[in-house]
C-alpha cells in the first residue's frame, strides 16, 4: 500500500492510504456482515483512510441517512480500532426529513448544522474528535463566512482535527477569500502539482 501526507502540521499530519474506501453503502445496501468483511479486508492490506457522510444512503430507504456512519462506529468498537483508521465524513447534504432529498431539502451549512450534525457524526463513528469533515455541497442561503467560521470554531474547540479539506482548489480559495486569506504563491503551486 502506497501512502500519502495529508496536513501540514506536524502535531496533526496523518499518513494515509492512497487508495481510500468509500463506505457509501455501508450498513444500508451492503449488510454489516459484508462490510465488516470488506473492512477487516482493507485494514488488512495496509489501507487506513475511509470515506463516509452523514447522509449516506438516505436514498436506499427513504430516511435521512447515518447507516454508513452508524456501521463504521460498530466496527470500530467490536475492532478495537482508534487513531490508525481515518475516518473523512461529510455534512450538509442531509435531508431534513425522510422521505426527502439533498437537492430539494438539505439541512444546509449554517452554523448551527454544522455545530449539530458534526456533534451527531462524532456520536455515530463513536468517536471524540473527527479527523477529516467537508462540507458536502455548497449552501448559498448562508454567508460563507459563517459556514468557514464555524468550522474553524470547532477546530478550536477540538473536536474536529484541523486538517483543510475543499471539493476542488477553487472551492477553497473560494472559501479562503470569504475570509480574507489566500493561497501562498508556493501553495497554489502545490495544490497545482498535486492534481
Amino acid at each position: 500500500m502506497k501512502y500519502r501526507t495529508i496536513g501540514t502540521d506536524p502535531r496533526h499530519r496523518r499518513e494515509v492510504s492512497v487508495l481510500a474506501l468509500g463506505a457509501m453503502l455501508f450498513g444500508s445496501l451492503t449488510d454489516e456482515q459484508t462490510s465488516f468483511a470488506v473492512l477487516d479486508r482493507y485494514v488488512e492490506a495496509g489501507g487506513n483512510f475511509i470515506d463516509t457522510s452523514d447522509n449516506y444512503a438516505f436514498w436506499t430507504d427513504g430516511s435521512q441517512g447515518g447507516h454508513s456512519e452508524e456501521l463504521l462506529g460498530r466496527w470500530r468498537r467490536s475492532r478495537g480500532i482508534g487513531d490508525e483508521v481515518v475516518i473523512a465524513t461529510k455534512l450538509g447534504a442531509r435531508p431534513l426529513a425522510p422521505g426527502t432529498s439533498y437537492t430539494d431539502n438539505a439541512e444546509g451549512l449554517s452554523a448551527k448544522v454544522i455545530r449539530e450534525s458534526a456533534e451527531h457524526s462524532r456520536e455515530r463513528l463513536g468517536v471524540q474528535k473527527l479527523d477529516l469533515l467537508y462540507a458536502h455541497i455548497d449552501d448559498h442561503t448562508v454567508p460563507l463566512q459563517e459556514t468557514v467560521e464555524e468550522f474553524a470554531a470547532l477546530v478550536a474547540e477540538g473536536t474536529v482535527v484541523p486538517l483543510a479539506g475543499a471539493s476542488s482548489v477553487a472551492q477553497l480559495e473560494e472559501n479562503l477569500a470569504a475570509v480574507d486569506l489566500e493561497l501562498s504563491a508556493e501553495q497554489r503551486a502545490r495544490l497545482d502539482a498535486a492534481h
